[in-house]
């Protein structure tokens, strides 16, 4: 069998949808045409202005679940984007929308390990 490449659950052959030469589930591969873009330039300097201009320091500023999120990688020493989902009960593209927020606040970051990819203190 193998796994979704997002949400890390197991597929049988006929539930296998590849995009981009990667494996996923129904739902999963649907998220793919959506464009969340953790890694945009001009976001971080916006969201960097707004905050600087508000006076928002660490998490100030940020939504409770995007204040949750935070504290949840701080415990954690990291996070994956299957673990948030099973945390919190939302979806991939849920998750992937509320850690933008984070990148662009430029208080999260991907981090490669050699289990996976997980989402760090930006200071990590």
């Amino acid at each position: 069998m193998q796994k979704c490449f997002s949400c890390g659950i197991e597929l049988d052959d006929d539930d296998i949808y590849e995009v981009k030469g990667k494996i996923f589930c129904d739902d999963c591969a649907l998220g793919q045409h959506k464009l969340v873009q953790t890694c945009d330039p001009s976001a971080v300097h916006s969201a960097k202005l707004d905050r600087q201009r508000s006076g928002h320091t660490g998490t100030q500023g940020l939504t409770p679940r995007q204040k949750e999120f935070y504290e949840y990688i701080v415990a954690n020493n990291g996070v994956t984007v299957p673990q948030f989902v099973e945390k919190f009960g939302l979806t991939t593209e849920e998750v992937s929308a509320e850690l933008s927020v984070l990148r662009h606040s430029e208080l999260g970051k991907g981090q490669k390990r050699a289990d996976g990819v997980y989402f760090v203190t930006w200071e990590s």
